[in-house]
This record gives structure tokens, sequence and C-alpha cells, in this order.
């Protein structure tokens, strides 16, 4: 049941919703993976996200996060990112930008739309696909820790200690001008480490996120808050996520936020 459902899910078309049949939609609904659309408004899914929040266990996010890289479980390692953003998120209403000539529809400290349909079906679908955060706007991260509460705690296995001191330990001997993307190639060679671009590009940006990878000028969001709508990006051409996207091999690893998240595991080290 598990697998059709989940199948289902994977198939389903965010520009053609409508080619998931109604029968198929029904079977992967009961089961969990799929669900209707919503109307929600921006300070709806502010106050869910924060009462989310408030549960949240961080040992248990790391231990699912870690877990996830022997396992290719991605639905596991979609909460670290969210609760990393969450740490600085303003707790806030819409507030509308005070120029008219902005778009007054979004809110000017999240940049997140004051109401919309959300489908969460497709934010769904990245989570168990992706592993890593696709949409920027409160609408995601409130579903995304609502989900993340409903798992249980799994503890890592000495396969994913392993697989992850060999990530770190590629980070920590790149060459000053190595840049993301070579960088997400090279995770390609870890041993058990089942990805590929999409996911592994998931994974650099969580380390950014979590302020793991960053630079000193583009901060994570341990300490600081960035609207990911208008982070500024390194390049036209690029389209990775905010701060990883400025992050380059002499930036090596932030010490202080691996240890926050990280510290407590005996297994791990840098």
């Amino acid at each position: 049941m598990k697998n059709r459902a989940l199948q289902i899910l994977l198939d389903y078309d965010v520009l053609a919703p409508k080619e998931t049949s109604a029968e198929d939609f029904h079977y992967a609904k009961g089961a969990g993976y799929m669900f209707d659309n919503i109307e929600q408004t921006h300070d709806e899914a502010i106050e869910i996200a924060f009462q989310e929040l408030e549960k949240c266990d961080k040992k248990q996010i790391t231990n699912l996060f870690l877990a996830s890289l022997s396992t290719h479980n991605l639905d596991w390692r979609i909460g670290l990112p969210t609760f990393a953003i969450m740490q600085t998120f303003p707790k806030h209403t819409f507030a509308h930008y005070d120029d008219e000539d902005f778009n007054q529809t979004v809110c000017k400290i999240c940049c997140s739309e004051k109401s919309t349909t959300v489908d969460l079906n497709f934010i769904n679908q990245c989570r168990f696909s992706v592993g890593g955060i696709i949409g920027d706007e409160i609408y995601d991260f409130a579903f995304l820790l609502e989900q993340q509460n409903k798992l249980s705690d799994l503890k890592p296995t000495a396969e994913d200690f392993r697989i992850f001191n060999e990530i770190t330990n590629l980070i920590l001997q790149c060459p000053d001008d190595e840049k993301p993307n070579s960088l997400q190639k090279k995770l390609k060679t870890v041993k058990g480490f089942k990805s590929n671009e999409v996911e592994r590009r998931g994974l650099l940006e969580t380390l950014g996120f979590c302020s793991i990878l960053e630079t000193e000028k583009h901060k994570g969001f341990l300490s600081t808050f960035t609207k990911l709508g208008l982070a500024p990006s390194n390049g036209r051409s690029s389209d990775w996520k905010y701060p990883v996207d400025w992050w380059k091999g002499k930036d090596k690893i932030n010490k202080m936020a691996y240890n926050f998240w990280f510290g407590d595991y005996n297994e791990l080290r840098i």
C-alpha cells in the first residue's frame, strides 16, 4: 500500500493535477500521502508553523537527517533545513510594503503571499523526492514541520555516521576555489550515499541553511534571518539557494554551527 501510494504522489504533475485519477488520488490520500488543496492565509500559516516549531525536537530532527543518508528516505531529511530556517524566522503578522510600487499582496517581512491556495501534494512530493527545500514561503514551512512532527525518532547507524564523516571530509579537503556545483559532483564518490544531483544540491543547501556552509558576509539562518525570496544571488545564471550559493572551498565549515547541530554525536568529527 505504501509503495503504490508513494508512487502516485511521485507521479503527480503540479502543472496537470487532473492527470491523477480520482481513484488514485483517494487511494494515496487514504494512505496519508496526498491531500486536498487548502485555502490559507499568511497569518494562519505563521500560527501553524510556530505551533509546530514548539513541538520540534532538535535531536530527533538531526537523528532522522543522519539516518536518511544510508537509507535514502528523503522525507526524513527535509525536517532539518525547515527547522534551521525557522531558527531566526520572525514571528509576525502580514505587513504591506510601505511603497505602493511594491506588490501589496506579498509580506514585506518574509516575502510570502497574503493568502493562497496551497498545493500540499507538490510540497509533499518534494519532501519525498528531493529531501531539500524547494518552496520558500511560510506555507511550505508550516506543512513540512507538521509532517516532521508525525515521524518517529530513529537512531542513526554506524553507516550513517561514516557517510556524513566522508561528506564533511570532502568539504574540508576542497581547494579554495571550489564551488557548490563541483562539490556536489564529488559527493557521488561517497560509498553508500545513494543520490542524484537534485538530492545532493538539497543536502548542500541544507548545510547552508544550518550555517555550516556559509561565508563571512553571507550567513545561514542560525543567527541571521534572510528573506529567501529576495536573497542576493551569486550571478544571474546561478540557481543555488542562499547562502551556499556564495560558498567556496576557502570558507570550509563553520565549526560553531556544525557543533550546534551535530556536536552531541561522538561518532562525528571534523
